[in-house]
């Protein structure tokens, strides 16, 4: 059973499901590990969107009483950022201030132009044009000024967009990320492997070629999130993963306790 450590509950302003449901799934399948990772958009909040950030003390007061009484799964207590340069100060004082497990780096926005959700962040450019300007933020997103540990589902560009030509393909943009996947070997940090990949025509995100490459440049540090705003969603898709990841000769994949990396059998 892999271990899904990118789930969001009620904690986050796009889910309403109940925390332990996630928690009584996990027991059922038998993983021994399960995480959290709600959403704490601060570049949202800052272009003006009306979402609401979690609420901290009420989440990790979750996660402390969750941890007080199950004994069968480690609950790790994440969080997910979504990247810009004016929310870094934000997310550098609460990385420092929370005893985060880990922190997941995400890239949910294309400049001046909002989440990648809404078509009209596409308004005025071929699908090309916007992806190269998300992979651009993405590069830049790696030097970000906190603590981070996870690359959160690169290709997230594509998961709700909606033409023919959606579907990322490795060699079309083998340049660029070729650069963000040898920054993040380099860097040391950890490439999630996300099972929701919603209109992109992709298997994941990022998608089988793109693990390919990671593999192939000596990328060992891999984790499994399902992205999952529902329970129904609990690991989805990860038995089709583990095959694809045994296939290519990977054994274990990773998940962080206390920012530091666990690695496990697959």
């Amino acid at each position: 059973m892999l271990i899904d450590i990118h789930l969001h509950s009620s904690f986050s302003f796009d889910s309403e499901e109940n925390i332990e449901n996630y928690v009584a799934a996990a027991k059922k399948s038998g993983a021994t590990a399960i995480g959290f990772s709600e959403h704490y958009d601060y570049d949202a909040y800052l272009d003006g969107a009306e979402i609401e950030l979690a609420d901290i003390r009420a989440y990790s007061d979750k996660i402390a009483e969750l941890r007080s009484r199950e004994k069968r799964v480690d609950i790790l207590y994440g969080i997910e950022f979504g990247y810009s340069k004016a929310a870094e100060s934000e997310y550098k004082r609460l990385s420092s201030a929370e005893k985060f497990d880990y922190v997941i780096n995400s890239v949910h926005t294309l400049p001046d132009r909002g989440d990648c959700y809404y078509q009209t962040a596409f308004s005025g450019l071929t699908t090309k044009q916007a992806y190269e300007i998300y992979f651009e933020k993405v590069l830049e997103s790696l030097d970000a000024n906190f603590d981070y540990q996870i690359v959160g589902h690169l290709g997230y560009v594509a998961r709700y967009r909606k033409t023919p030509d959606c579907k990322i393909l490795y060699e079309e943009f083998h340049g660029i990320i070729d650069e963000i996947l040898k920054k993040i070997i380099e860097l040391d940090k950890c490439l999630e492997i996300n099972s929701s990949t919603g209109d992109s025509g992709n298997a994941f995100l990022p998608d089988r070629d793109v693990i390919e490459r990671y593999i192939s440049l000596g990328g060992r540090k891999m984790s499994f999130g399902s992205d999952a705003h529902r329970v129904g969603r609990y690991a989805e898709n990860c038995d089709l993963l583990r095959s694809f990841l045994i296939e290519k000769g990977v054994s274990e994949l990773c998940y962080f306790k206390d920012r530091k990396p666990v690695f496990y059998k697959i």
